[in-house]
């Protein structure tokens, strides 16, 4: 089978990618996976969980603080007992503290929480990924199934150029009629608006895979790729239908069990805390003595802090809890259903487009035929222009028809792939050149 090269012309490139070479599947995937802004977002925001862990693990460390200063005040004599007789004075003082968490429900927790805050956006950014994947699948092949369509119909124009001058020929040497001439300049004029708009979706197709890639424009993008018929009996070789991922499930089940770390967090508040605080002051009226032996004090206490009423609003919040985790186990039984319907419904597309996709192909080979065969005879004046135009239509029509069968049943194998938890990486193996990697 022949290798299509596709050229898409939009706007300005960078001269580094002007003589770049065609684009595979694999290549444009590769340049929207590290360039796409929703997947560096999604990269970006592991870095942010990966610090707010560290931020949540400083709690549990002590707090040392230490505070020193230098003050110039007078006693008023009235009080009967001022220092220094009422004079002013110079007072200095270094104050060491320490706190220390022994006990607090929920701290430890809180660690537990910002992991799984990482956890799951990598499961999100798995998703946005294998999102990705799709969606430049189905840009990359629509973009040569709209291709496929202008060629087509740039071919029958063609077509109709030449049987215009056919028709005119006869008409001058008296062996044809003013009507098919009449009849094949107005088959030109509606093929004009047709091309037209296959020009339009061409360009959307083009422009939307560039946007997947993270760009905004591209002066000369070439693309290498066919509409490649996939069988379902050489695909199932490659699944692996007892060990599936599907990360909704997974990110279902994490937050299921954060949301036990954040019940632990939010009640907590509820529950008795202890607190080790020590002291360790120096003080003096001379700042040359301020660290003697004299001048320090020191003080350590073990703090018991036991929350008695807070307006009946742990209540509230166990409430506000018990509804999440309902909400999140109802979303899972509603996923699973999702998920059903998606495996069943996908393969019944591929096994119906499979069955489509035989009968399209002999329909085109019949199809090019009886266009060869009708060009021939229409040139020996055997047949007439409207048994000539029916001929070319079917044929465009047979062929529309069978890029288009294709296309579908490469989307039906990506959802598919999707819903049952396959890699799509396998698929674009297989669509690709080089095939599968075992």
């Amino acid at each position: 089978m022949r290798i299509f090269v596709y050229t898409f012309l939009i706007s300005l490139l960078p001269q580094a990618l002007m003589a770049a070479a065609p684009m595979t599947l694999k290549d444009v995937l590769q340049v929207a996976k590290a360039a796409n802004p929703k997947i560096v977002a999604a990269q970006e925001k592991i870095n942010q969980y990966d610090a707010q862990k560290s931020l949540t693990k400083s709690y549990i460390f002590p707090t040392l603080s230490w505070s020193l200063g230098g003050t110039y005040l007078k006693d008023a004599v009235y009080t009967g007992s001022p220092k220094f007789s009422g004079d002013p004075y110079n007072i200095y003082a270094s104050d060491l503290k320490l706190s220390q968490t022994l006990y607090a429900k929920g701290l430890y927790s809180a660690v537990s929480q910002a992991e799984y805050d990482k956890k799951i956006q990598l499961v999100n950014l798995s998703i946005a990924e294998r999102d990705l994947t799709q969606n430049v699948i189905e840009a990359f092949y629509r973009f040569i199934l709209n291709q496929h369509a202008l060629e087509n119909l740039l071919k029958n124009q063609d077509i109709l150029q030449k049987s215009l001058g056919t028709s005119t020929a006869r008409y001058e040497r008296g062996r044809g009629l003013m009507l098919d001439i009449l009849q094949v300049k107005t088959q030109l004029a509606l093929i004009e608006p047709q091309i037209e708009n296959a020009k339009n979706q061409f360009v959307i197709a083009g422009q939307q895979l560039i946007n997947f890639m993270g760009e905004n424009a591209h002066d000369n993008l070439k693309l290498k790729g066919k509409l490649k018929t996939i069988l379902l009996k050489d695909v199932q070789k490659y699944l692996d239908l007892k060990n599936i991922h599907l990360p909704e499930y997974e990110l279902n089940q994490l937050q299921l069990t954060q949301l036990e770390y954040t019940r632990d967090i939010t009640l907590g508040k509820n529950y008795p805390t202890i607190k080790l605080v020590g002291d360790y002051l120096y003080n003096n009226y001379k700042k040359a003595e301020l660290f003697s032996d004299y001048s320090n004090a020191w003080a350590i206490q073990l703090q018991l802090v036991i929350p008695l009423f807070s307006g009946f609003s742990s209540n509230d919040e166990r409430a506000i809890l018990a509804s999440q985790d309902t909400q999140l186990r109802i979303a899972r039984r509603d996923l699973e259903n999702s998920l059903n319907l998606k495996q069943v419904s996908s393969m019944q597309n591929l096994e119906a487009s499979e069955t489509s996709i035989s009968s399209a192909e002999v329909a085109v080979k019949l199809a090019n035929q009886a266009q060869d065969e009708a060009s021939r005879m229409y040139k020996l004046s055997q047949i007439d222009f409207l048994q000539y135009l029916t001929v070319q239509q079917s044929a465009l029509q047979a062929n529309s028809s069978y890029d288009q069968l294709k296309y579908q049943s490469i989307i039906a194998y990506s959802n598919y792939f999707v819903a049952s938890g396959q890699s799509l990486n396998i698929l674009v193996d297989i669509l690709s050149e080089e095939g599968v990697k075992e």
